[in-house]
C-alpha cells in the first residue's frame, strides 16, 4: 500500500512543485460560505394560561357564606352578594349564668323577680332559670311569669304578658320554663317573676333560684314579695337572678342601620341597603387569596343580634395554569405547541392564553375520546388573546394549541474563517433582546456533533462571547457553528461555516539565494506530505467506517418503537416494539397527526421527503414523511446523521412496495407484516432480536478463536442465569461499549453458524 502511494506521488511531483512555487508568490486567500439554518432544534418551555371561573348560587336561612375553591391557586376577583329576609335568628340569649348565691321562695317569701331589658321588638318562647326544689310540691300553683315594670320603684307591676306553671326539680341545674305561645314584647323593661303568692301558710314548698353577687349585668334590679305588706319591695341592683331567654327579635333590618359587614379575607366591607327592609347588596372587585380552600365569609353587625338571611351570590375567580410546551426552532417559521389540561370546576369557565403579537397561524385541537378534533372555529382570537370559551370545556379536557412565529434575526460574528486543529475558536453573538438563551452547537466535517449542545448561556448582555477548543486531531474540512436563540415565546437561528486546515509547512531558507534547493526540497517534501496525507486519509476512512459501525449499533440499541401510518388519516398500518417501554402507538401517531394538521409543513414538494426531530421529555421522536406515509421512530437519544439518511431510504422503499396498500387501507394490517424485512435491511434491527446458541457438541467441531470463546461463555452464562435458551446482543455487550470489534466477532460467529438470530 505504501509503495503505491509513493509511486503515485512521484508521478505528479513536478506539477505540485510548479503549483507550490506559484502559491509562494501570492497572498493567502480566505473563503466565506453562505449561512445555513441547520436541523430543527426543540425546546420545552412552560407556558402560563389564565383560567377564569364564575359560580352562582343561593343560600337560605344562613348567617354566613361558605364556598369551596378547587385549590390554593384560585383567587377571587369579584364578589357580588344580594341579601333578602335579613332578620334575627331565634336564639338562646345568656343574661346571667354564673351561680354564686341564691334565694328561696317559700311561705315567708312568696315571690321574687329580676328585671328584663328589651331593646328590639322581641318574641320570648321560654326562659331558663338555675335552681332546684328542696321539699315536696305545694298544693297551690307556683307560676313563672313575665310581668310589666314599675319604673318608679323598679318593681313588677300587675300586667302579666306570659305565664306558665313553674318547672323545677330537685336537681340543681338549668330548668326550662316554656310559654304556651310566644310572648311578644316591645322595647322596654319587664320583670321575670317566680310567683308563689297563692301559697298557704302551712305549705312547706321551697324553691331555690340562684343569683350572682358579681354579675355581668350589675344594673339589673331584683325584687321580693313582702308577705306582711303584700307588696313587692323596692328594686335593688347588684345581685341579679340567673336566667337565659329563648327569643327572637321581630322585624327585618336595613343593613346600614345595624352596620352589617362582610368579612372577606380579614377585611370588613359594608353591606349597602336595598330598596326595602331586610334587603341589601355588596359588589366588590379585588384580588382575594383565600387562606383556606373551604372559605367562609362571616356576616357581622354592631350588636349582639344573631342574624339570619337569604343570599344569592356570584363569585368570579381566576387561576394561573402552567402547561407543558414544545418549541421547534426551524428558522423560517418556528413552531410552538401548548398541551394544557383544563378541568371544569364551575358552571361558567373559560381559559385564556396571552400570546405575543408576532405569533400567527393558530390551530386548536380538543381530545374527544381518542380523537383530536379541530376546535379552531370554536375559540376566540383577538389582538393578543386566545380564549377557550365555556361551552367547549368538558371535565378533564386535553387540548393542543399550535402557532408559528417568525425567525428572530441576530448576528453571529466569526471574523476568521480558517482555523487549525488545536486552536481556540472564538466568536461573538449580538442578540435581539436581553432575556433569553443562546445554545451553541458545533458540527464537524462528517456532520457529527449535533446531538448535544456545546454550551447554553443565559443572555446577560447584548454581545455574548463564545470560545471552543478545536480538537487537535480534527481533520481538514468544512465545520459549522450553529447558534439558537430563544426565550419562552420567540426564537431564531444563525449558523456559520468555516474551514479547518492543516498548519502550513514553514520555510526558513531564503528562496532568492537557493531557488534550486528549494525546488528539490519542495519536491521531496511534497511527495512525503502527499504520502502522509494519503495515509492519513486512509486511516481517517478506517476511523470513519468504525464510527459508522458504532453509530449504527448504538442507533438500533436506542430504538424503542417504530410506527408506519397513513399520512392523511393518521391510522397505523405497522408498528414494532424494540425497547422495554410500553407506548400507546395510536396516541403518538394521533399527536403527530394533530401537529401536522396544525400547520407544520414537512413536505415542500409532493414526491420528496424531509425528516424532523422532536425532543419531548425523555424521548426523541423522529418523523419522516414520504408521499402518503409517515414513518415515526421513538428513541432514547439522538440518532447519528447516517441513521437519518437510512430513514429516508427506508421510507422510499416502504412507499415503493406498500404505497398502494396504504392508500387502500381498510383496517387489515396483514399485508404490512413484511415491512419488518425492510427494517432489517435498512436499519439492521435484527441485532435486537433473540439469539440462539447451537449445542455445545457442535461447537467442538468448529474452530473457535479465544475472542469468540469469550462471547460464547458470556452467552451461556446469561442463559443459565435467566433460564432461557436464547440471549440478546445487549446482554453480552454493554450498550455504551458498542465496539466495532465486538460486532465483528458476533458476525463471525453468525457466519460460522455458531449463533443464529431468531427473526
Amino acid at each position: 500500500m505504501t509503495k503505491q502511494i509513493v509511486k503515485r506521488g512521484n508521478i505528479i511531483v513536478t506539477i505540485l512543485v510548479i503549483f507550490s512555487i506559484f502559491l509562494i508568490s501570492i497572498n493567502n486567500v480566505s473563503f466565506s460560505y453562505a449561512q445555513g439554518n441547520g436541523d430543527p432544534h426543540t425546546i420545552t418551555p412552560k407556558f402560563k394560561l389564565l383560567g377564569l371561573g364564575e359560580t352562582n348560587g343561593e343560600m337560605l336561612n344562613t348567617s354566613s357564606i361558605m364556598f369551596t375553591v378547587p385549590d390554593e391557586t384560585w383567587n377571587l376577583t369579584n364578589i357580588e352578594l344580594h341579601f333578602s329576609g335579613i332578620q334575627s335568628r331565634r336564639e338562646i340569649k345568656d343574661i346571667e349564668t354564673e351561680p354564686v348565691g341564691g334565694l328561696l321562695l317559700y311561705k315567708s317569701r312568696k315571690g321574687m323577680g329580676v328585671q328584663i331589658i328589651i331593646t328590639e321588638p322581641t318574641e320570648i318562647y321560654s326562659a331558663q332559670i338555675y335552681g332546684y326544689e328542696s321539699s315536696p310540691i305545694t298544693t297551690t300553683t307556683v307560676f313563672f311569669q313575665i310581668k310589666g315594670y314599675d319604673s318608679l320603684l323598679n318593681i313588677p307591676n300587675e300586667t302579666i304578658y306570659g305565664s306558665t306553671q313553674v318547672n323545677i326539680s330537685s336537681d340543681i341545674k338549668w330548668h326550662i320554663q316554656n310559654f304556651s305561645t310566644p310572648v311578644f314584647l316591645n322595647p322596654g323593661n319587664y320583670y321575670l317573676v317566680m310567683n308563689g303568692t297563692n301559697m298557704l301558710p302551712q305549705e312547706g314548698g321551697r324553691y331555690y333560684w340562684a343569683n350572682n353577687n358579681d354579675p355581668e349585668n350589675p344594673n339589673l334590679h331584683i325584687s321580693e314579695w313582702d308577705k306582711d305588706l303584700l307588696i313587692w319591695t323596692q328594686g335593688v341592683t347588684g345581685e341579679p337572678f340567673l336566667y337565659k331567654l329563648d327569643q327572637k327579635i321581630i322585624g327585618q333590618f336595613y343593613p346600614e342601620e345595624i352596620n352589617m359587614t362582610a368579612d372577606i379575607d380579614g377585611v370588613s366591607f359594608p353591606i349597602s341597603d336595598g330598596g326595602v327592609p331586610g334587603t341589601g347588596f355588596l359588589n366588590k372587585s379585588k384580588n382575594f387569596a383565600p387562606s383556606d380552600l373551604n372559605m367562609t365569609i362571616p356576616i357581622k353587625i354592631n350588636n349582639s343580634i344573631n342574624l339570619i338571611f337569604n343570599v344569592s351570590y356570584k363569585f368570579n375567580l381566576k387561576t394561573h395554569l402552567m402547561c407543558d410546551g414544545l418549541g421547534i426552532i426551524k428558522g423560517d417559521s418556528n413552531i410552538w405547541i401548548l398541551t394544557p389540561k383544563i378541568e371544569r370546576f364551575y358552571d361558567y369557565q373559560s381559559t385564556q392564553f396571552i400570546y405575543p403579537k408576532s405569533w400567527y397561524n393558530f390551530t386548536v385541537f380538543q381530545k374527544i375520546g381518542s380523537i383530536w378534533e379541530n376546535k379552531t372555529l370554536d375559540v376566540y382570537l383577538d389582538e393578543n388573546t386566545l380564549t377557550i370559551p365555556n361551552n367547549t370545556i368538558n371535565d378533564d379536557d386535553k387540548w393542543m394549541i399550535t402557532a408559528n412565529s417568525p425567525n428572530i434575526d441576530f448576528n453571529l460574528n466569526l471574523p476568521v474563517l480558517e482555523w487549525e486543529p488545536g486552536q481556540e475558536l472564538q466568536f461573538s453573538v449580538n442578540t435581539p433582546m436581553i432575556d433569553g438563551n443562546l445554545t451553541f452547537f458545533f458540527i464537524n466535517s462528517l456532520g457529527f456533533g449535533y446531538d448535544e449542545p456545546i454550551e447554553i448561556k443565559n443572555v446577560a448582555s447584548e454581545e455574548t462571547l463564545f470560545s471552543y477548543m478545536i480538537p487537535s486531531n480534527a481533520r481538514e474540512g468544512s465545520y459549522t457553528i450553529i447558534i439558537y436563540w430563544n426565550n419562552n415565546t420567540d426564537a431564531g437561528i444563525q449558523s456559520q461555516v468555516f474551514e479547518v486546515i492543516d498548519p502550513p509547512i514553514p520555510f526558513t531558507i531564503d528562496p532568492i539565494w537557493i531557488v534550486s534547493g528549494v525546488i528539490i526540497a519542495i519536491a521531496g517534501t511534497t511527495a512525503g506530505v502527499l504520502s502522509y496525507r494519503t495515509l492519513k486519509k486512509y486511516r481517517d476512512k478506517k476511523v470513519e467506517e468504525k464510527e459508522k459501525i458504532f453509530n449504527k449499533c448504538m442507533d438500533v440499541f436506542n430504538l424503542d418503537y417504530i410506527i408506519v401510518s397513513n399520512k392523511k388519516s393518521g391510522l397505523n398500518v405497522y408498528q414494532q416494539k424494540f425497547g422495554e417501554k410500553d407506548i400507546d402507538a395510536a396516541m403518538i401517531s394521533g399527536f403527530l397527526q394533530a401537529i401536522h394538521s396544525f400547520g407544520i409543513e414537512l413536505i415542500k414538494v409532493e414526491d420528496s421527503s424531509q425528516t424532523i426531530k422532536l425532543e419531548y421529555k425523555d424521548s426523541i421522536i423522529i418523523m419522516t414523511e414520504f408521499v402518503n406515509l409517515r414513518l415515526i421512530l421513538i428513541m432514547k437519544e439522538h440518532p447519528s446523521s447516517n441513521f437519518l439518511y437510512s430513514l429516508e431510504d427506508l421510507a422510499y422503499d416502504i412507499y415503493k412496495y406498500y404505497g398502494n396498500f396504504i392508500d387502500e387501507f381498510n383496517g387489515d394490517i396483514k399485508p404490512f407484516k413484511s415491512i419488518e424485512n425492510l427494517l432489517k435491511q435498512h436499519l439492521n434491527t435484527s441485532i435486537t432480536y433473540p439469539i440462539k446458541l447451537f449445542k455445545i457438541e457442535k461447537l467442538e467441531k468448529v474452530r473457535i478463536s479465544p475472542s469468540e470463546r469469550v462471547y460464547i461463555n458470556k452467552a451461556i452464562s446469561f442463559m443459565k442465569r435467566n433460564t432461557t435458551d436464547y440471549f440478546y446482543l445487549k446482554s453480552i455487550i454493554h450498550e455504551r461499549e458498542c465496539n466495532p470489534k465486538d460486532l465483528e466477532v458476533i458476525f463471525r460467529l453468525q457466519d460460522k453458524h455458531i449463533i443464529q438470530i431468531q427473526e
